[in-house]
């Protein structure tokens, strides 16, 4: 068996290079072109922000943190945007909606369709923000997709179609979420200070030694585009980045539409703006169960490398932590690190509800909280594994009170199906592991040179590397794009390893595997 993936050795491109990532990049053709007049405008209803606010006052923790209202409509893009033909025969669709008030607004799709080489691309007036170009790349089976927050309370949509289309593109817009909390809004309009005063950043001292643990946290859009939770990737027996993320049952429901936003965090310990557009959208549910309150997602689309990724470790052993630690996004605020000293405690759910010794109990934190935004965020135990997922509870800044965790180990494998228990995912391979550790692809020197040559009229290709001491076989993936989702290829023990040139992936990794 093999037993422990060292790390990647190194990443080649044969041609070009290439990131998979939520949009494309790249300039709206109208920026540079004088079209006609002004696009039409879509004036959506009014938001009453102090209702909402007053309803949020009474939430629960173990409810998914709203920051928007969603506006259900129907609108279509080629059907009611204004089009204009460019020189060279791509039409040009121009649609903008309007929602005042709102800090941003998101948009859920219910049909997103683009034929190769077209492109959509979303602004707000002063164009200074801009989101895409989205493509036949983030096309989804289900021909669902949603597109994050962008600032302000009006944006454009537009859409560029080739001439030759190989078929008309479809663009229609389900819901849009009109922003009353400003999570997304404007940098000059919040201080970025949106949880309790009590929080720690994670870039603050108290994140220096869960600094790789940190990189696996993300925050969920969820509900439908306008509530948030907190996840984390982690990792599974086969040691291969499969893109498993652990997150709570409470926050489920529209997971198709999903964003994940990884890094959203200060840069240094004072409150300051973070990245927002670390994201990847979509995913699909494996495993659920709501005596742990557990959520297990496989994201659909692959992670770009730039986000620096790291695959949290885990236990499913029933026993408890010495002392616990949690990373989260409170009231969807940048990253947060809260700790208890304390061992956890096995309980129930609110120490009155549901299985008994389904949870693990904070009895209060020693430094920081959570808050609504928090669900489904990991606990980490003494070890740096995961042992949980929040669940609610009454802490907060202002009380020494209270948290519960569903258990991992209850997770593991109290369901009767692989729909309601965390094994047959985690542990592909059936090995019997109970812990695993965090796998951070960054976190070991590289080990070996690799070099890739064709070969003189073979038509192949050949992988060439240096041997290191103990490693005894190598595995050689393959992928499109440098992101991956990667394909083994083939297992070697000794260098010189010959692939067919004509079906050969753009990108290859070599990585060391120890017995």
């Amino acid at each position: 068996m093999l037993k422990n993936a060292l790390t990647v050795l190194f990443l080649l491109a044969l041609h070009g290079s290439c990131q998979a990532q939520l949009s494309a990049g790249g300039t709206p053709p109208s920026f540079t072109l004088d079209l006609r007049g002004t696009p039409p405008t879509v004036v959506l209803p009014a938001v009453d922000h102090a209702a909402l606010l007053a309803e949020d006052a009474g939430a629960e923790k173990d409810q998914p943190f709203r920051f928007g209202a969603p506006l259900d409509l129907r609108l279509d893009l080629l059907r009611q945007g204004v089009c204009d033909t460019l020189a060279d025969g791509t039409r040009l669709w121009r649609l903008r909606l309007s929602s005042p008030g709102a800090h941003s607004l998101n948009l859920l799709y219910d049909e997103f369709d683009l034929p190769p080489g077209a492109r959509l691309f979303l602004y707000g007036d002063d164009q200074s923000q801009l989101l895409g170009a989205f493509t036949d790349f983030n096309h989804n089976p289900d021909g669902q997709f949603a597109t994050q927050p962008l600032a302000g309370d009006a944006l454009t949509m537009e859409y560029a179609e080739p001439a030759d289309a190989a078929f008309p593109g479809r663009v229609g817009v389900s819901r849009v979420v009109h922003a009353y909390r400003n999570v997304f809004g404007l940098a000059a309009a919040r201080d970025y200070g949106d949880s309790g005063a009590c929080n720690n950043n994670v870039a603050c001292p108290e994140g220096d030694p869960w600094r790789a643990e940190i990189r696996s946290v993300v925050m969920i859009l969820t509900g439908g585009g306008f509530r948030i939770c907190t996840g984390a990737l982690v990792n599974n027996t086969a040691r291969d980045m499969r893109r498993y993320l652990l997150t709570a049952n409470h926050c489920l429901g529209g997971e198709t539409s999903w964003i994940f936003m990884f890094n959203y965090q200060s840069a240094g310990c004072n409150n300051q703006n973070g990245p927002t557009n670390h994201s990847v959208q979509g995913c699909v549910r494996r495993a659920t169960l709501a005596d742990s309150d557990f959520a297990l997602l496989e994201l659909n689309t692959a992670i770009p490398a730039s986000y620096q990724p790291v695959w949290a470790g885990w236990s499913a052993v029933d026993e408890a932590a010495t002392q616990g630690v949690c990373i989260h996004h409170p009231a969807g605020d940048i990253k947060k690190i809260s700790s208890e000293n304390q061992a956890l405690i096995s309980d129930r759910y609110l120490g009155n509800s549901g299985v008994t010794g389904s949870h693990w109990k904070v009895a209060d934190w020693d430094d920081g909280t959570t808050e609504g935004g928090s669900s489904g965020s990991p606990i980490f135990d003494q070890n740096h594994r995961v042992v949980g997922q929040l669940h609610g509870g009454y802490a907060s800044c202002s009380s020494q009170t209270s948290d519960w965790y569903g258990k991992f180990s209850m997770s593991w494998d109290r369901g009767s199906t692989a729909a309601t228990r965390l094994r047959d995912w985690l542990d592909p391979g059936n090995t019997g592991l109970l812990v695993l550790d965090t796998y951070d692809p960054d976190a070991v020197p590289l080990p070996a040179s690799a070099t890739l040559s064709y070969l003189p009229g073979t038509n192949r290709l050949q992988l060439d590397w240096t041997a290191t001491p103990n490693t005894t076989s190598w595995r050689v993936e393959g992928a499109a794009a440098a992101a991956g989702p990667w394909t083994p290829l083939l297992e070697v023990t000794e260098p010189g390893v010959m692939l067919d040139a004509d079906t050969a992936p753009a990108f290859f990794r070599v990585i060391s595997i120890r017995q």
